[in-house]
């Protein structure tokens, strides 16, 4: 039900959360009902006064599509018309304006929908049908509509739905009488986690080298399914397979233009294996190289005026590749490596300022990477003694793609720019290789064998994880409950940041608090039995307590000051940061507020208990230090030791299960856009990366056996809980 002139959807009776632009994109669709609405149009009318760009728009049908539970390639309510606009297919029942007022309670101007269940629009609409499973609308708008008198059944449902529509417009008075009790509300029907793991072909034949287009929209391979190695495309999501290539050759190695309308590839067409190039959609063909000896695996220099590619043709020895440079064109040919080894499969960084390649110089195959002119060159896999190769850059060039044996079989990695933190992402006993970015940074396409044959499939860009909230609210501050089997969390989904649980797979989330302040930062008791959180309710930021169904809940600290970040000692007390003493520090306290201490000097935060409770891990920032690392101390705040010790700050702290092992985040550019989650020793030695997402990876929370980490992260433009496994 969506009230315009309040500006609240409903769905399921529960309050959708959207940003107002969102809510305007939305007016405007179910105003035009079934009619196609351009994107210019949507734009101009949206944005009436300024001047944005499509992905705006995007991102405001990502949102509503996530708050109707919409999908996009079964839409229900929004459906996309590629490369013109959008239209809002479901079903609607017009009301008039008195009626829908007296039934539903709404607004004056309201225009309302309501999702009707299959067997409801039956019952209550016996001249109406639908589909099993389609959704059905109801619209109420204030102009002309006429409808017959309900019968006293309908009106009786009218009158609760225009209650239950006026109870939570009021919820604002209310709940300032109630909030210290339970909510207990249901947030969703969601059942599980959803696994970013996804397999876009399925057949016989080999489907290999995946390369994602420019635009996120496409994904070019080559596959032998009609008998020779051919050049396909298709969509993002594995659908509208189209064949480019078309004859008795092998066609394989195809990489994208920087402005998507190019291919180059390879092609034996001629009785060699040649570089060609097409248009993206297989058109105007033509071959750029000519030359007796091969010539394999191109790659675009980021301005599309250059092409690099590997050769054996000034070597007598047939597996002597060195690499080569010319003109888009084909003209102005330049062999860059010179090298009595094998050197091949050139990759262009997203800026132009480097080139990686794989060589066989050190007896085993490694990934380098020089600059453009050959110098420079610089081995970033020296430390492997296994075959490491087919590397890629991520879109921000900040980290690198690749595959290698060292595990025992194919598997894909993920390393920093300059080689340090490798991590590996892919973990199957078959092999896995030929990793391509998503655009945005977020994902990794790639071949693998685990069927057997090599088919094509998508993993996010830290391997398998499993994604346990999806909405459109800023989901945060997951802390796993001491058996592992709930994991607490922060949610604005209904307006301020609330506590919620769900279970270890995401199912069940339930709001467990309601006030009319931000409640944040849940940590479970070491028995499970309670949980200490945040909250600004009393107008200032204190800890509060309550028992883990919500109910029961007291403050025990009461300070001008601002208390936050509460963590459970095994023993029951809880530290806890403060500004009472005029800068951040640590302090603990029992858990009735009583025999507080401060345990830290020096403008320190997010503390955490160690598992044996001898020791606390916190950030701390003293003022002699330009950027804030982690520190540990002992429980009662002597030995103070520095154990992080970069130029980037580190962060929230939190101890593993593992003995002499802390979780923690680090950011990784200059501005702080984009934040990873290590793990080092407690000596500070060993840095060993767990996520490599392209946003902020942030607040680690360790499962109490420590084989799975959650965390909350904005990849995907709003901060969710996602979980990986560390196993």
């Amino acid at each position: 039900m969506l009230d315009a002139g309040s500006r609240i959807l409903l769905k399921d009776r529960a309050v959708v959360r959207l940003t107002p632009k969102a809510f305007d994109t939305l007016l405007v669709l179910v105003q035009r009902g079934p009619q196609l609405v351009e994107k210019d149009q949507l734009l101009k009318e949206v944005w009436p006064d300024s001047f944005v760009e499509e992905g705006s728009l995007s991102r405001n049908i990502h949102e509503l599509r996530k708050g109707l539970g919409d999908d996009s390639s079964e839409p229900r309510y929004i459906e996309t018309i590629p490369k013109r606009g959008y239209r809002f297919v479901a079903p609607v029942k017009v009301l008039a304006r008195s009626t829908a007022q007296t039934n539903l309670g709404l607004h004056p101007n309201a225009t309302a929908v309501e999702e009707y269940t299959t067997a409801r629009a039956l019952d209550e609409e016996a001249q109406e049908t639908k589909p099993p499973g389609e959704a059905m609308l109801r619209v109420t708008e204030p102009k002309t509509a006429q409808i017959a008198i309900g019968t006293p059944r309908r009106q009786k449902q009218g009158r609760r739905a225009a209650f239950i529509l006026v109870a939570l417009l009021l919820a604002g008075t209310i709940v300032a009488f109630i909030y210290l009790k339970p909510a207990r509300q249901p947030a969703g029907p969601r059942s599980q986690a959803r696994n970013t793991f996804v397999r876009l072909t399925n057949n016989n034949a080999n489907d290999l080298l995946p390369i994602w287009s420019p635009d996120g929209s496409k994904i070019v391979f080559c596959s032998n399914r009609d008998g020779k190695n051919e050049i396909y495309v298709m969509d993002a999501d594995g659908s509208n397979v189209k064949r480019l290539t078309n004859n008795l050759a092998n066609d394989a190695i195809p990489r994208w233009s920087p402005d998507g309308n190019k291919i180059v590839f390879d092609s034996d067409r001629d009785g060699n294996q040649e570089i060609y190039v097409m248009d993206a959609d297989g058109g105007n063909q033509i071959r750029l190289t000519k030359n007796g000896a091969i010539d394999s695996g191109a790659s675009w220099s980021p301005d599309g005026g250059k092409i690099a590619f590997a050769s054996n043709r000034d070597n007598d020895y047939p597996y002597n590749f060195d690499i080569y440079v010319m003109n888009a064109d084909g003209g102005d040919l330049k062999r860059l490596v010179e090298d009595p080894e094998y050197d091949a499969e050139p990759r262009w960084s997203p800026d132009g300022s480097a080139i990686l390649f794989v060589t066989g110089r050190t007896g085993n195959f490694d990934v380098y990477t020089m600059a453009p002119d050959g110098s420079n060159q610089k081995n970033l896999t020296a430390d492997s003694f296994a075959a490491d190769g087919a590397p890629a850059w991520s879109p921000d060039g900040s980290n690198i793609a690749f595959a290698t044996n060292r595990d025992g079989n194919g598997e894909v990695y993920i390393m920093d720019a300059d080689g340090g933190y490798p991590m590996r992402v892919s973990n199957n006993s078959a092999d896995d290789g030929r990793p391509s970015w998503s655009p945005d940074g977020s994902k990794l396409v790639f071949q693998t064998e685990r069927d057997g044959n090599s088919e094509i499939c998508v993993m996010s860009a830290d391997g398998e994880l499993d994604q346990l909230t999806d909405d459109s609210a800023e989901d945060v501050n997951p802390a796993w409950s001491p058996n592992g089997g709930r994991i607490a969390l922060s949610s604005n989904r209904a307006g301020k940041q609330h506590i919620y649980v769900m279970n270890a797979d995401g199912s069940s989330l339930t709001q467990i608090t309601s006030s009319l302040g931000d409640d944040f930062e849940p940590a479970w008791s070491p028995d499970g039995k309670r949980i200490a959180f945040t909250s600004s309710r009393d107008g200032n930021r204190e800890i509060y307590l309550m028992n883990a169904d919500g109910s029961n809940q007291i403050r025990p600290t009461v300070n001008a000051a601002i208390d936050t970040y509460p963590k459970w000692s095994p023993d029951g007390r809880i530290l806890f940061n403060s500004t009472r003493d005029g800068q951040g520090d640590i302090y603990v306290m029992d858990d009735n507020g009583g025999n507080v201490r401060r345990l830290t000097t020096l403008n320190a935060g997010q503390p955490d208990w160690s598992r044996d409770g001898t020791k606390i891990a916190f950030m701390g920032h003293p003022r002699s230090e330009s950027i804030p690392q982690i520190y540990v101390a002992d429980s009662d705040g002597n030995n103070v030791v520095k154990l992080a010790t970069s130029t980037n700050p580190a962060s929230e702290p939190c101890w593993s299960p593992v003995r002499g092992q802390i979780v923690f985040a680090k950011v990784i550019d200059k501005l702080g856009a984009r934040v990873n989650v290590f793990q080092m020793e407690t000596d500070g030695r060993n840095f060993k990366r767990l996520t490599a997402g392209p946003a902020r990876d942030q607040r680690p929370s360790l499962s109490p056996d420590g084989s799975k980490l959650a965390f909350q992260s904005n990849r995907d433009g709003d901060y969710e809980i996602y979980v990986r496994s560390l196993r």
